[in-house]
C-alpha cells in the first residue's frame, strides 16, 4: 500500500481556508453576527459550522483508516452540528480565535490526507447518512472536507453581501 499525495486536495483546503480568513479580517466584527434573513445563517455561524464540520470528518475519515468499512457519518440532526451554529454559542466565538481555529485545520487536514494510501481511497462503508450510505473514501475527502469548506467560503460572501446590502 502506498500512500498518495493528494496535492490537488490539500491545496483547495488551505485556499478555501486563506479565502475565509481574507474575508474574516476584511470585515468588520459586528457584521460577521449579522443573520441576512432568519432563515441563514451569519457568516461566523457559517465559520463555526466549518470548524465543527472539519474536525468531525476529519476523525471520521481518521477512525476508518483504522477501521475499514466502520459505520460513519451524520445527518443534519446530529447534535454538534447544530450546536456550533448556535447563536448564542456563535456570539462567543471570537473573531481572531476563529482566524486561528482555522489556521489550525490546515495542518490538521494535511496530517489526515497523508494517511490515506491509494488503495483507500476506493474503500467504501456504510453510513448514519443514507445519501452518504457506501459512498468511498475518496468522497468523504472530495465533498465533505474539501469541496464542503470551498462551498461555505461562497456562503459567507454571498451573506455577507446580504447584509451590507440591507445597511
Amino acid at each position: 500500500m502506498t500512500n498518495v499525495v493528494l496535492e490537488k486536495e490539500i491545496n483547495d483546503f488551505k485556499q478555501s481556508i486563506e479565502k475565509i480568513i481574507e474575508v474574516l479580517n476584511n470585515t468588520d466584527d459586528s457584521i460577521l453576527y449579522v443573520k441576512p434573513s432568519e432563515k441563514e445563517w451569519s457568516a461566523m455561524q457559517i465559520v463555526s459550522h466549518v470548524l465543527e464540520a472539519v474536525d468531525f470528518w476529519v476523525a471520521d475519515l481518521e477512525a476508518l483508516l483504522i477501521v475499514p468499512g466502520a459505520k460513519w457519518g451524520r445527518n443534519h440532526e446530529h447534535v454538534r452540528r447544530l450546536a456550533a451554529v448556535d447563536e448564542e454559542v456563535v456570539s462567543r466565538l471570537k473573531k481572531e480565535d476563529a482566524i486561528k481555529a482555522l489556521q489550525d485545520l490546515v495542518p490538521k487536514v494535511e496530517k489526515a490526507l497523508s494517511k490515506v494510501t491509494k488503495e483507500d481511497l476506493d474503500k467504501t462503508a456504510p453510513s448514519y447518512n443514507p445519501n452518504f450510505d457506501g459512498k468511498p473514501l475518496s468522497f468523504l475527502i472530495d465533498h465533505l472536507i474539501v469541496k464542503h469548506v470551498g462551498s461555505h467560503y461562497g456562503q459567507i460572501v454571498c451573506n455577507l453581501e446580504k447584509v451590507n446590502n440591507k445597511a
